[in-house]
């Protein structure tokens, strides 16, 4: 076996809504609102049980195939060489990922707390924390995430409980006046960006003990981070309104700014950026760990901690060409990143799953 630990039904759970969370945390309620505008909160609210069917659809793939990560499915099902090809996709896919994800922090720390600190320090620093949680392996990973989840949730609950004295009902005004096109646009976004991207749960999922109500569990975990993420974006739009959501890129850390209560209890911007650190840094981990253990399964290694040199180098190498500046980020890569999370989080999984269905009917025809 490529991992020795096993992980609980609650730190699988943990992971999987740290994961939900991630660096949506920032960007989402600016991304949702630039599709549906002020009708995004509406979008959001529907993405929760869609959100909830891709990742049953995902366990659904993982209990079909009990001990086997991605990598093994896809050459089980498809063949060796159209398997192996599809694992590459996905490989690539989870390292440009945790690249991406690095390169947020970067962009978001220079560019509103450590204004004169390059970018590459920053990355630097990020990687070498990944890596060394990568290379815990991922008992450390799940017992962490379960000590760290009640900082995440608490920020959020408190952001939104603090701004409700500066809510304006009018902002979400005209309801429902938005084209139907971009309110698909939006449930679109709203499944896909959060829930869409967990599909490396499918490389931790072998490695996680049969316990009873995992399913349940890790299906309730993304609908509350799906949650989590709609009640973000309500409040940005009934704090800043539609336009100023759309067009702030850390929406929610500019209503972090906003909060003053009793002319005491206000600043707290910095306790946002940690808690987005932490889901962001879990996500980015779980990436770096699926992209080594799925080269380790696709060469056959015997362990997967020998890549951990050469993929963090690899991490930090992309972070810094993946994208010239933050502009070119909103701009270019997050209107088609969707296109990508549609491709590996919906249809790929959806065709495997086809795939399983009609080898399974086809061998109960035989017999």
């Amino acid at each position: 076996m490529l991992e020795q630990g096993r992980l609980g039904t609650r730190q699988l759970a943990t992971l999987t809504f740290m994961m939900v969370i991630g660096d949506m945390m920032l960007i989402y309620p600016s991304v949702i609102t630039s599709y549906a505008k002020q009708d995004a909160w509406i979008c959001a609210l529907i993405g929760i049980p869609l959100g909830m069917v891709i990742m049953a659809m995902f366990l659904k793939l993982g209990n079909m195939n009990p001990g086997k990560n991605l990598v093994q499915i896809a050459r089980k099902h498809l063949g060796f060489w159209p398997g192996t090809v599809i694992s590459c996709f996905y490989l690539f896919f989870f390292l440009i990922g945790t690249s991406t994800h690095t390169r947020e922090v970067g962009d978001f720390m220079t560019s509103q707390i450590f204004q004169y600190t390059p970018i590459r320090i920053i990355t630097l620093m990020f990687v070498i924390t990944i890596g060394w949680g990568a290379f815990k392996g991922l008992e450390t990973m799940g017992r962490t995430s379960e000590l760290l989840l009640p900082i995440v949730i608490v920020f959020i609950l408190v952001l939104s409980f603090c701004l409700l004295p500066k809510v304006d009902i009018s902002n979400l005004k005209p309801v429902t006046d938005t084209d139907t096109v971009s309110i698909m646009q939006g449930i679109l976004v709203s499944v896909i960006y959060p829930v869409g991207e967990t599909i490396p749960i499918l490389m931790i999922l072998p490695y996680t003990a049969r316990q009873a109500h995992r399913t349940r569990d890790m299906i309730a975990a993304a609908g509350l981070g799906n949650l989590m993420l709609a009640m973000l974006v309500t409040i940005s739009l009934l704090v800043l309104g539609a336009f100023l959501t759309q067009h702030s890129i850390y929406a929610s850390f500019i209503l972090s700014q906003k909060i003053s209560i009793g002319g005491f209890f206000e600043r707290i911007e910095a306790i946002m950026a940690t808690s987005w650190l932490i889901s962001t840094y879990f996500k980015a981990m779980i990436y770096l760990y699926a992209f080594m253990v799925g080269v380790a399964e696709l060469f056959k290694l015997k362990q997967y901690r020998v890549l951990l040199l050469p993929a963090c180098m690899l991490v930090f190498g992309m972070a810094n060409v993946v994208a010239p500046n933050l502009t070119f980020i909103v701009i270019t890569i997050v209107p088609y990143w969707v296109d990508w999370d549609i491709t590996l989080g919906i249809l790929l999984p959806g065709l495997l799953m086809l795939v399983m269905v009609f080898k399974k009917r086809k061998k109960s025809i035989s017999h």
